[in-house]
């Protein structure tokens, strides 16, 4: 949800210097005090961070026993970042490449603050090293990528409609081999494919693997989120469908054939 405050913020919620002060302000994290605010909105939002960051911070310490705070804190600095380039590119007008859209956008699909923080919290022990691995960035970067792709095959049309560049309009602008949305959304699936292979296969890797197998679970379970999410739209447009998803695996029984 916090995320999603922060994604509209920097989608035209804030202005351009209420967007550069909120970051100055979660860089600086330490010592920031209520002069330092410029706008209502600045306090609101970052107070919220200060709050589920110190809160989470206090969690994981049972586990890591040590401060992993700063952690937290530039996992959101490094998304809020990416949202602002975003809202660059869509305000000046800016088409960039595909690779410049790629390494932002797996960041911007906000997984960050969702899933890395919570590998503190399974119980197993994380270490520095491991968090400043190469296993480590890839195993976030091919679930984040997965999750990308499949919004925006799902959200081309609504992307279309505000003006916004998705990787299905980018294909068509720049793979001279790309002419029409439905090969572009076939290349995006066929990418999604291979970074759901290439996150499993970290998944199952024993030898060398410095990520805990409990920790690389969650990046699986994650990409089935995702898969779910958008299975056959946008999830954040079909919530009724979303719920009926929560109260089947929550609350309704399994039934099973009888003569089970």
């Amino acid at each position: 949800m916090l995320s999603t405050v922060v994604d509209d913020f920097y989608d035209g919620g804030g202005s351009k210097d209420e967007q550069l002060h909120l970051i100055q302000l979660v860089e600086k994290w330490n010592g920031v005090s209520a002069t330092d605010f410029t706008s209502e909105k600045v306090e609101i939002i970052f107070t919220a961070l200060r709050n589920t960051v110190n809160e989470l911070g206090e969690k994981a310490f049972k586990w890591q026993r040590r401060d992993i705070t700063s952690h937290i804190v530039q996992i959101w600095v490094t998304l809020i970042k990416s949202m602002m380039i975003e809202g660059e590119w869509l305000e000046k007008k800016t088409i960039p490449t595909i690779n410049e859209y790629n390494t932002n956008a797996y960041v911007s699909f906000a997984l960050g603050p969702i899933v890395l923080r919570a590998l503190y919290l399974v119980g197993h022990y994380l270490s520095e090293d491991a968090v400043r691995s190469s296993e480590y960035h890839n195993l976030f970067r091919l679930m984040s990528t997965c999750g990308r792709n499949l919004n925006d095959i799902q959200g081309f049309k609504k992307d279309k409609k505000t003006g916004k560049l998705n990787g299905v309009s980018l294909l068509m602008i720049h793979d001279p081999a790309v002419s029409t949305k439905e090969e572009a959304m076939r290349k995006l699936t066929a990418c999604i494919d291979s970074s759901r292979s290439g996150l499993m296969e970290l998944i199952l890797k024993k030898n060398g693997s410095v990520v805990p197998r409990a920790c690389k679970d969650l990046f699986w379970d994650m990409c089935r989120v995702v898969h779910l999410f958008y299975v056959s739209n946008d999830g954040y447009t079909s919530a009724q469908q979303m719920v009926g998803y929560v109260n089947y695996v929550l609350f309704i029984p399994l039934q099973l054939p009888e003569e089970m």
